[in-house]
């Protein structure tokens, strides 16, 4: 492909991923009577084509091998288990077992799913694909590259969420959702480096997401985060946060070799 059809590809992209977020974001252009269905599909709907603009750019910049789910050994698998199980752990299963939650989806639950989905996916793709790939270009010739990649790129991932300030979060709520952003962040740059794909992440962030963005739509009643459910987070985020630095430091030992 020449730089003609790539510039021609990438305008076509830019045009109708701020077209579908002006209609779907901004206007909340009405799509179904239902209100909630609306609400889904038109994120949806933007979310994704912005996700393909961003497929795009990490393309042509020449970031394509994260674009591809490299062949994994069982080993480099069960590498992930931790920060599988933290992921799982967002969702209250013992509230939900022990009937003091209700989680009523009927009808819904396949788009829910390619929402939270599509969600990951622009996230992973913004600040993992190309966020963190280009924070290491700029940090690679220092002493602690992956530490300062990892890092900058999931400070820069958790104040994205200031702009929740703007639609109405409360400052304690922001701060809130910063720092386990932050955390959650550095749990996902790991990964991209560990695994080398992007979809990694985007498959675990989906998981992580399906647990906590179904009370935004009144999917939930009840009080989904109970004790068990702080108790469960903290000590399997301790767990993987343990496993994330013992593998950071790994990766700054053995950085040179090859």
């Amino acid at each position: 492909m020449n730089k003609y059809s790539k510039y021609l590809v990438t305008i076509a992209l830019v045009a109708l991923a701020v077209t579908t977020f002006v209609l779907f974001e901004l206007q909340n252009k009405i799509l179904t009577t239902d209100p909630i269905v609306n609400s889904m599909l038109g994120r949806t709907i933007y979310q994704l084509s912005i996700g393909a603009l961003f497929i795009w750019l990490i393309y042509i910049m020449g970031d394509r091998q994260y674009l591809f789910l490299n062949r994994t050994t069982k080993k480099k698998l069960l590498w992930c288990l931790p920060c599988l199980i933290t992921c799982l752990v967002n969702f209250p299963w013992f509230g939900v077992f022990s009937g003091n939650v209700t989680v009523s989806m009927s009808g819904y639950i396949a788009l829910y799913a390619i929402l939270v989905f599509s969600t990951a996916l622009v996230e992973e793709l913004v600040f993992r694909g190309v966020l963190l790939n280009l924070v290491f270009a700029y940090m690679r010739r220092t002493k602690l590259p992956y530490v300062f990649s990892v890092l900058i790129s999931s400070a820069i991932f958790a104040a994205f969420h200031l702009f929740n300030l703007f639609i109405g979060a409360t400052i304690e709520g922001v701060l809130l959702q910063m720092t386990y952003t932050f955390l959650i962040g550095c749990m996902f740059a790991v990964i991209q480096i560990k695994m080398g794909s992007v979809w990694y992440c985007v498959i675990l962030h989906a998981l992580f997401n399906f647990g906590g963005m179904f009370t935004q739509f009144g999917f939930a009643f009840g009080d989904p985060w109970d004790v068990v459910f702080w108790i469960l987070t903290i000590v399997f985020g301790l767990l993987s946060a343990g496993h994330i630095i013992v593998t950071l430091i790994n990766m700054e030992r053995h950085k040179y070799d090859s």
